[in-house]
């Protein structure tokens, strides 16, 4: 190491104690404003503007700095974040209690996902008191170390968004008298540990938790090695250091590697972006906690065998406005074709329409057995605060347009609208049919890693939800560039999961669906394929949400039933977009058909986008139609960009740069502020448990 780099690297240090510093003052004086919050049960817990207040003045700050503004947002999003939670601990501590010990049961060992739960956990809830985490072989061996006062608490998984219901766990819940009294999510993020000096070329054989090698399947099979099950991923990571085989590897977090001085020879090597698994703390009994803080309350029950008795219950829970997030059944071994449910219901069991709701379900059920209502920490993000804001009057006097009067065609049996009711899209975390107008950005095609990349920063500073580019890319030209296929899709996956953007890509023939769908968070129907009906039908059998572009001549009927096909196989997540038709026009290169989104919203609940740049053809064109088509009411835009438009392979008449972005965006946001809608990930009076989103900065 060179005498500059040694210097640089010890300024690096000093600066990084000095944050470390900061943070912690940071959270001492959150601690106070909760003490301040505790003392006056009327203030509330969230202030959403003094935090969009201070979300905009370090987007200021950081781009008077030169630095990325998607980079100090995430940052905000997090420090934010650890403060609310901070804050929540204060609300329910005794200003005069003193430390004492506390003792956690827990399936696995140290470093597994169940013991940095806790650690997260308990960092928040209960600061200050020493935790001694007890490890146990099985989920029972856990609880029963609760059971027999040998722990205070045990933390079990319940649920993960890839493998699901933790069945076991359910069933200990049933036959014990404890409770639910708090919760925890932690994303999974496996990686690849070796022994020191090991490098992927020597790898022969993987060691982990089954699930967590199923979840990895893809990986593992390209790099060619025997999968071995262990009891889980920390005890894969242990017995390797104990082996000290070189040719062993194991599937495990980053931080057991690292605890265990093992190399991390591959990072992101799950087969899906996003893993969560949600955690249950269970103790011996309820436990109190401020009325001001979201809730959920988890219920045991069996129903009367009789017609429409479970209905029924789910009848009382709507009727009183009650969001019910989860409903499984279990059968009675003792009773057979009878059923136990286990729910899961946003609100308290005590007060509120929750507790009318449960009193009114008692005479239905043979049981009804609360589990617990505890603090709601998963999947908070659209409504951290349990109070709904209230329309104004203003909002009260706008009404929708009357819809066209068009005959229905009754071949259109899952695209048309029957009512009112419009259906919501997923992406990812992203949402297509809200009030959120969704911009769609990135270049034509993926042409190198660092083109793609450099255009994933550049979008997500200014606002994008999801990033597009093409790998497999249809051209009328065969000499034009055709993309780069398969290789394209990895690397777009990388960058979006770089820059937290959910991806769509263009999928050509029917045998590569399987395998984008797998990358891709959206798949695309180009303007060339939308009546490739053996596309359509196989885009209908796969779970991924498909944005199908209207054909260059096809009518609105035609772009419909082009819907219907991919709805009629099962797939109901399609988003439509208009991105021009031809005309005898010429001055651009296809005619944008604006009075297409109003007709297809009165024709159909599927959400409509708008494609400016395919339709112009001509960068100067791009914004003026992005806005008319907010002005008619599309749900969003999908729009061309490059980092570097003048060596782009395809189409750089059309592709925006940074600035156009940024002029684009802020000449968006009056026109969508008038119609009430809004391109933020959350609107703007409305809170998210992860920070401020810095779209737009």
């Amino acid at each position: 190491m060179t005498p500059k780099l040694r210097s640089i690297r010890t300024e690096i240090d000093k600066i990084d104690e000095e944050l470390v510093r900061l943070l912690a003052e940071r959270m001492d004086a959150i601690r106070a404003i909760g003490a301040c919050k505790r003392d006056d049960k009327d203030a509330a817990i969230l202030d959403a503007p003094r935090e969009r207040a201070v979300a905009e003045a370090w987007a200021k700050e950081a781009e008077a700095r030169g630095v990325s503004g998607y980079f100090v947002g995430r940052v905000l999003r997090e420090v934010l974040n650890w403060s609310r939670r901070n804050q929540e601990a204060t609300l329910g501590r005794d200003a005069e209690a003193t430390p004492k010990r506390l003792r956690i049961a827990f399936q696995g060992t140290s470093g597994s996902y169940s013991e940095l739960t806790i650690r997260k956990l308990f960092q928040i809830r209960m600061p200050g008191e020493e935790v001694t985490r007890l490890g146990r072989h099985t989920f029972k061996d856990a609880m029963a170390a609760l059971l027999a006062g040998d722990a205070d608490y045990v933390l079990l998984p319940v649920e993960n968004t890839i493998a699901g219901t933790i069945n076991e766990v359910y069933s200990l819940l049933n036959e014990h008298p404890v409770a639910i009294v708090d919760e925890e999510a932690w994303e999974v993020e496996h990686v690849l540990a070796g022994l020191p000096g090991a490098s992927l070329e020597q790898i022969r054989t993987v060691r982990s938790q089954a699930v967590a090698l199923q979840q990895c399947h893809r990986f593992l099979d390209e790099l060619g090695c025997v999968a071995e099950a262990a009891a889980d991923t920390a005890a894969a990571a242990h017995d390797l250091k104990a082996e000290g085989d070189p040719t062993v590897a194991a599937v495990c977090s980053e931080e057991a590697a690292r605890d265990l001085g093992l190399d991390v020879l591959k990072r992101g090597i799950s087969d899906q972006r996003i893993n969560l698994t949600r955690f249950i703390l269970i103790g011996h009994k309820p436990e109190p906690f401020d009325d001001r803080l979201p809730a959920r309350t988890s219920i045991l029950l069996s129903v009367n065998h009789r017609h429409g008795a479970l209905a029924q219950c789910m009848q009382e829970l709507a009727e009183r406005g009650c969001n019910l997030s989860k409903l499984e059944s279990r059968p009675l071994p003792e009773a057979p074709w009878e059923y136990l449910f286990y729910m899961d219901v946003e609100g308290r069991a005590d007060q509120g329409p929750l507790a009318d709701a449960l009193e009114a379900m008692r005479p239905l059920t043979n049981r009804l057995q609360i589990l617990g209502t505890y603090p709601r920490r998963v999947g908070v993000a659209n409504d951290a605060v349990p109070m709904a804001t209230p329309r104004t009057a203003q909002e009260e006097k706008i009404e929708e347009p009357a819809a066209p009067v068009c005959k229905p065609n009754l071949n259109l049996k899952n695209v048309a609208r029957h009512d009112d009711t419009r259906t919501v899209v997923r992406v990812g975390p992203v949402e297509i049919g809200t009030s959120r107008f969704v911009l769609i950005a990135g270049p034509c095609a993926v042409e190198s890693r660092k083109q793609i990349f450099d255009a994933a920063a550049m979008v997500k500073d200014r606002g994008a939800a999801i990033l597009r580019g093409g790998a497999f890319k249809p051209r009328t030209s065969p000499y034009s560039f055709q993309g780069l296929g398969h290789e394209g899709v990895e690397i777009m996956q990388e960058a979006g999961r770089a820059y937290e953007l959910p991806i769509v890509t263009e999928v050509v023939r029917p045998e590569d669906v399987d395998q984008v769908a797998v990358l891709a968070d959206m798949l695309q129907v180009g303007a060339r394929n939308m009546q490739n009906f053996g596309l359509l039908s196989k885009l209908g059998t796969v779970q991924r949400p498909v944005l199908l572009k209207r054909g260059m001549s096809a009518t609105i009927e035609e772009l419909l039933l082009a819907a219907e096909y991919i709805m009629a196989g099962g797939n109901h997540r399609v988003v439509l977009c208009e991105r021009g038709i031809r005309t005898f026009e010429t001055s651009t290169r296809n005619t944008l058909d604006l009075s297409a989104i109003p007709v297809l919203k009165s024709r159909t609940h599927l959400p409509v986008i708008v494609d400016p740049s395919h339709a112009a053809g001509r960068k100067d064109l791009v914004a003026p139609l992005a806005l008319a088509a907010a002005a008619v009411g599309a749900d969003g835009v999908i729009v061309e960009c490059h980092p570097r438009p003048e060596e782009a392979l395809c189409d750089k008449e059309q592709a925006l740069v940074g600035d156009d972005l940024d002029r684009l965006v802020q000449a968006l946001r009056p026109i969508l502020e008038s119609q009430q809608r809004h391109m933020d990930s959350k609107a703007p009076n409305e809170p998210d448990d992860g920070g401020p989103c810095f779209n737009g900065f």
